[in-house]
């Protein structure tokens, strides 16, 4: 009996789309053979309309997209992104997935009164202004209504609770310059999940997954965690 590929499901963040993970994406198609669903939740993509979709349908686009992966190959891996992050582990939680890469998973975010919580110094905001992050974004904020952004604070609160119960295997991957979701959460996370490993990378931000100077490292670990371990 000719077994089946194993399947990825990639599962981008909130007011992203494809292009937050596609380096990944790139990188590990060019060297091994993988089913894949990539799903853009409605209202989300490169063209953001966000004035009717809600939380909900968000996550049952990423939940429909496991199940037409998971009727084509025997395994299933997840990779998530920011609030991806949080939809792969709900859906590991009561679905089966064979493994999980977690990148910046979106458990917490950061209100600016709370930016001292990461100790960062001069050096870390210069850092910021160099990788011009804030031009990644600007033109992208003036489309987001403020009732998705209550749509992304609901359905993050219902779906991140119940950690404890993913038997996954799970690498978590976080940046020590974020500053949208502190990698102070992720260091939490891995400590419920019952066989999770963290990588913190010390100079990356939020938007590591595209950002050139920090793909390569985030490539290199996601490989080694998903086809050589």
């Amino acid at each position: 009996m000719i077994s089946k590929p194993i399947g990825i499901l990639f599962l981008h963040g909130y007011t992203g789309g494809r292009y937050e993970l596609e380096p990944l994406f790139d990188y590990l198609k060019s060297r091994y053979d993988f089913e894949y669903e990539f799903p853009v939740y409605p209202g989300h993509g490169t063209i953001l309309d966000l004035k009717a979709s809600t939380g909900d349908q968000w996550y049952a686009e990423a939940l429909d997209a496991y199940h037409a992966l998971k009727q084509r190959v025997d395994r299933v891996h997840i990779i998530g992104f920011s609030m991806g992050g949080v939809f792969a582990s709900h859906i590991a939680q009561h679905e089966p997935v064979e493994k999980l890469v977690l990148i910046a998973p979106a458990f917490e975010h950061i209100k600016l009164s709370q930016l001292n919580r990461l100790n960062l110094t001069p050096r870390h905001f210069s850092e910021h202004m160099k990788m011009k992050l804030y031009q990644k974004i600007k033109k992208r904020i003036k489309d987001i209504p403020f009732r998705a952004y209550q749509e992304f604070k609901t359905i993050v609160e219902t779906k991140k609770d119940g950690v404890e119960h993913i038997p996954s295997r799970t690498l978590i991957i976080h940046g020590k310059l974020d500053l949208l979701v502190p990698y102070e959460s992720s260091v939490e996370l891995a400590k419920k999940i019952p066989d999770a490993t963290l990588d913190l990378i010390e100079d990356a931000p939020h938007l590591f997954a595209f950002i050139d100077r920090n793909q390569l490292e985030l490539n290199i670990a996601a490989e080694r965690f998903l086809f050589k371990e």
